[in-house]
């Protein structure tokens, strides 16, 4: 299964919807720092601007985009399996960069600790 894929899987499980533009940026956004945790300390700077060139937009409607799926999601999605994924509970909604750095090193630490089975369990306790 593709990174991407299983980012995606557990992003609908806690609430995403495809329908939302920021949906796929946040996927992107996810296994960007997945794969290179320094953009973390860079999102604006770095990662936007890397998903705005990839999809033809700005950094700053990439932002807003993000921001306003994470909101969907903290507000519409399923709270316990939100708190699993993100490993606690938050009182408020945490900015763009909390989340992805949140759930990218959850999803990372899981992807590693399966990588000797070769496979992703898409029902993982995470």
């Amino acid at each position: 299964m593709k990174v991407s894929d299983f980012v995606e899987g557990k992003l609908m499980e806690i609430g995403a919807t495809p329908e939302y533009t920021g949906y796929k940026y946040l996927v992107c956004a996810i296994v960007m720092s997945m794969q290179n945790e320094y953009l973390l300390n860079n999102v604006t700077t770095k990662m936007y601007p890397a998903i705005g060139k990839r999809y033809g937009v700005s950094p700053a409607s990439i932002e807003r985009s993000i921001r306003t799926v994470i909101s969907a999601i903290w507000y519409d999605g399923d709270p316990e399996l939100l708190r699993k994924l993100m490993g606690r509970s938050y009182p408020v909604q945490p900015g763009n960069a909390k989340f992805i750095g949140v759930v990218s090193r959850r999803l990372s630490f899981y992807c590693r600790r399966n990588a000797e089975t070769g496979k992703i369990s898409g029902q993982a306790n995470i």
